[in-house]
């Protein structure tokens, strides 16, 4: 069971991806090795005994708890298949055929099946019995449950017979694909939260690459935390084996620097091209081998091919699009099924840097010609103040408290005052909006989700639980710490 010190005795047969078998020995020796090590990572992180070894191009794993194993391999990357052994039996006919119609009346009763035998292992010739054997003997003892249908049937039952044990499933669980993550180097993804950066660094790690996550912040605590969880879903749901890193940059200074040097018509694409070099200049210094973008042709305009062409020349890196010829639906529906589709769903957009008709054909000679108006020590300066995270460490207290909390009240803020009605009128913080905490749950959205918020309370204990509420929603909210006093102290200071 899981979270038990039981001792592991179930046994699932794991099928690595087809590409794995087809390399050369000690290509094939390394990966399959990475993916032992990945898989042994994924369920001892969940307190799940195992024990794995090579059997010819297969792994079997003896688990303590089948059940809760198979709910983690189809996250780990490398895995074609695997199947929950449901039956075990000496290499005897007579043995296998009492196993197996026990194991598996139930599960062919009213339903068409087929049995599908092989025998493998240098010892074959010598099990005194074929796979055509298995399959009729076995077959006959379960055809009194169901009807045999050896093309479409219902159910497969599969037996493996290799001396001196046989194993016998009804099930092949589809894995992830790809190769073994962390066998193909390293990646740093420029991670926005939105669907397509997260779809896209998911992609990488498919094919085998170990991706760190850089957050070019344009939108305060609120959208860091955001984008953090994002990629805190991708760290403990796919990344097995590795320890991905979130870096975060505030990207205030190199905005403000843009719009006021750069023309209006070309900020779009002199951001994105900020965003490479700084980038770059961490991927240099971190070991990263590539950068990877959420891009794909023609979706926004910076993202026109020859917009792309043009931001390449930004960095002497390898720039990697996963998604480069992928539609907006087919991204979303991928984002939901690898599980970050929730989240990002929730990330407002903060590219949008000006309201002028964006350059959509433009040219390296052009973007340089732009950049060369700003400050050439800004990014380095911004690269070196960076913050960096440990996903697998950081917590849910963490997440909460790093980013739900303010000791100062901002002139751009608007304040949001969720005591009872009467308290609020009694006293208020200046042009604060009021929201009844009875039916705060719903009252706050009918505020303009493009403002940030402050929201106090009368003793500083509801207000965080508010402000969680609205960031969850996509808001950017934070709760002031303290209670009125607090509060009429900070506006006195406004």
């Amino acid at each position: 069971m899981e979270g038990q010190n039981t001792a592991p005795t179930e046994l699932v047969v794991i099928r690595p991806s087809g590409e794995i078998t087809l390399k050369a020995p000690r290509a094939r020796r390394r990966f399959q090795e990475s993916l032992r090590n990945n898989i042994t990572d994924a369920l001892r992180a969940r307190e799940i005994d195992c024990a794995l070894r090579m059997d010819g191009a297969r792994i079997l794993l003896t688990t303590s708890s089948q059940q809760a194993a198979g709910q983690i391999l189809p996250k780990v990357f490398g895995i074609k298949s695997f199947s929950l052994v449901e039956a075990q039996a000496d290499c005897d006919i007579t043995a296998i055929v009492q196993a197996g119609s026990e194991a598996f009346a139930n599960t062919v009763r009213d339903r068409s099946f087929a049995v599908r035998a092989k025998r493998s292992g240098h010892d074959k010739d010598r099990m005194g019995f074929t796979s055509v054997d298995i399959a009729k003997q076995l077959g006959a003892a379960l055809n009194q449950f169901g009807s045999v249908d050896l093309g479409t049937p219902d159910v497969a039952v599969e037996v493996e017979a290799e001396m001196p044990r046989v194993w016998m499933y009804a099930n092949r669980v589809e894995g992830a694909g790809g190769l073994p993550l962390g066998v193909q180097g390293r990646a740093l993804t420029l991670l926005s939260g939105g669907f397509d950066s997260a779809v896209a660094a998911w992609r990488i790690m498919k094919r085998g690459v170990a991706s760190d996550f850089l957050l070019c912040n344009l939108g305060g605590s609120a959208y860091e935390r955001m984008v953090l969880q994002v990629a805190k879903v991708l760290a403990e749901l796919w990344a097995h084996g590795q320890r991905p890193r979130f870096f975060v940059v505030d990207f205030n200074s190199v905005v403000d620097e843009l719009r006021s040097r750069v023309r209006e018509t070309y900020l779009q694409i002199a951001l994105k091209w900020q965003m490479y070099r700084i980038a770059e200049l961490i991927a240099v210094e971190e070991g990263h081998d590539v950068i990877v973008t959420g891009e794909a042709i023609g979706q926004v305009s910076s993202q026109t091919l020859k917009n792309l062409a043009s931001i390449d020349a930004a960095t002497a890196l390898p720039i990697i699009r996963p998604l480069i010829t992928h539609d907006k639906h087919e991204i979303i529906v991928e984002a939901e099924r690898i599980g970050t589709a929730p989240l990002s769903a929730r990330v407002r957009e903060y590219c949008a840097l000006s309201d002028a008709p964006p350059v959509t054909a433009s040219s390296a000679d052009r973007v340089i010609d732009e950049i060369g108006k700003l400050d050439s020590e800004s990014l380095p300066a911004a690269a070196a103040a960076r913050t960096m995270f440990d996903l697998k460490k950081l917590g849910a207290t963490e997440l909460r408290t790093l980013y739900l909390f303010v000791d100062q009240i901002s002139t751009e803020s608007t304040l949001v005052d969720c005591q009872p009605r009467h308290m609020f009128e009694s006293w208020h913080a200046p042009d604060a909006v009021h929201v009844d905490p009875e039916t705060f749950a719903e009252g706050f959205r009918a505020l303009d989700k493009a403002k940030p918020y402050v929201v106090y309370c009368t003793y500083g204990t509801q207000s965080p639980y508010f402000a969680e509420i609205m960031q969850q929603a996509g808001y950017e909210a934070y709760a002031f710490r303290g209670g009125l006093s607090a509060v009429k102290k900070a506006c006195e200071e406004l």
